[in-house]
């Protein structure tokens, strides 16, 4: 195919082995826009892979609660009617307030977790981040409680010592009147999540000792489920809407922190967009390349359409070597970011020295999705910016070069 071989031989210039310096420019640009976009992309992923991880190790998988937010009684047994979905692997009864926790002089307030022990445990993996303690169904029953780590700092708490929750409002009726409800408990375990935010404000208690402060004889807030495939959830629940109704609302673990896996969204689309500008100037560096090409290769041009080459054909000259650059530049640009991500995730050599950040290194996740998307807009935007120069190829008048 003649038209591939000027399309090498004009990339070449001058030599016969190695490109011009301005096709090696051009094809740089491109193998450090695809580099560029690739390891942000993979760092973005694994950076969204862990909170997620973290999030899900806290607050489950999927979390279902009655639309009124009313106590789900006892004689629903909704981990029964779950039984009826085979995704579901664990489920695991909740019930949520928020309480006033004290240690002397020191006070704070807590998102305290009304729990049965065994049944968190194969839905979550808080109680696998614990640092100090070994609590266990029978002592978290006996009045114990487990803290977050910044939260136990606050207070000055350690495993063994006693603090004391109390509820904000009067709910207690007394002679006196209505009285807050306060009850003494055992630290038996601190753990630290990863996430300060979790750790500085969360606590856990006893099912029947959460139902004591929110004045419920039984029943639980809302269930969490597990399926061991995070990548499902949304699908599994709404199999699960659809089996329990509308009086039920279902949520998958996405909708948890909204507002943070908005925002991880959000920075990586603003990362695609400027590195992607990256290409762009590639893109710009080799139209202003092959528009030089066309002034210098006029005469031969003129030559090859007198010779009885059509316009086309001239045309797929240019639109060649401009996806050669874009091709081969992608290409390459991919192999140097797999190799470099590779090595980071097997052997972590770039860390991050923050002393008390839950991570010690970069973490990466390498997606195909995306390693084929953008190898697709780099020789996309190569082809587009190509086709202009090209199209001057159709200006040029053979009988006009025969003259001169």
């Amino acid at each position: 195919m003649f038209q591939m071989k000027l399309a090498l031989k004009y990339l070449r210039g001058k030599r016969k082995i190695l490109f011009s310096g301005a096709t090696i420019l051009s094809f740089g640009g491109i193998v450090i826009g695809v580099f560029s976009l690739l390891i942000v992309s993979a760092v973005m992923n694994g950076f969204d892979n862990d909170i997620q991880r973290r999030v899900i190790g806290m607050k489950a998988e999927i979390k279902i609660h009655r639309h009124d937010y009313e106590t789900i009684p006892e004689s629903i047994d909704l981990e029964r009617k779950l039984k009826n979905i085979p995704e579901i692997k664990a489920a695991a009864p909740v019930c949520e307030t928020q309480l006033i926790i004290q240690k002397e002089d020191e006070v704070a307030t807590t998102i305290c977790f009304g729990i049965d022990l065994d049944k968190q445990q194969k839905v979550t993996h808080i109680f696998d981040n614990i640092i100090v303690g070994m609590p266990d169904k029978t002592t978290l029953s006996e009045n114990g409680i487990i803290l977050g780590l910044d939260l136990s700092i606050m207070l000055g708490v350690s495993v063994g010592e006693y603090v004391r929750l109390s509820s904000p409002l009067g709910t207690e009726p007394s002679p006196f009147g209505l009285l807050p409800r306060s009850k003494k408990f055992k630290v038996i375990g601190i753990f630290n999540s990863g996430m300060p935010e979790y750790d500085k404000i969360f606590s856990y208690i006893s099912l029947a000792n959460s139902r004591y402060f929110l004045g419920w004889k039984d029943g639980f807030e809302y269930l969490e489920i597990k399926t061991g495939n995070p990548d499902k959830s949304k699908k599994i629940a709404v199999k699960i809407q659809s089996l329990l109704g509308k009086n039920f609302a279902v949520e998958d673990w996405s909708e948890f922190d909204s507002n943070l896996f908005g925002a991880i969204k959000m920075e990586k689309i603003v990362m695609f967009v400027v590195l992607a500008l990256m290409l762009i100037i590639a893109a710009f560096n080799m139209t202003g390349h092959f528009i030089k090409l066309i002034a210098e290769k006029r005469t031969e041009i003129g030559v090859l359409k007198a010779l009885g080459a059509s316009k086309k054909d001239v045309v797929k000259i240019f639109v060649f070597a401009g996806l050669i650059i874009g091709i081969s530049g992608s290409v390459i640009g991919s192999l140097l970011a797999f190799i470099v991500l590779l090595l980071q995730k097997n052997y972590h050599f770039v860390s991050i020295p923050i002393a008390g950040f839950p991570l010690q290194w970069l973490p990466v996740q390498i997606r195909l999705s995306d390693f084929l998307f953008i190898i697709f807009v780099s020789v996309a935007v190569s082809f587009l910016f190509t086709l202009y120069p090209a199209r001057k190829t159709i200006k040029i008048d053979p009988i006009k070069i025969i003259r001169s």
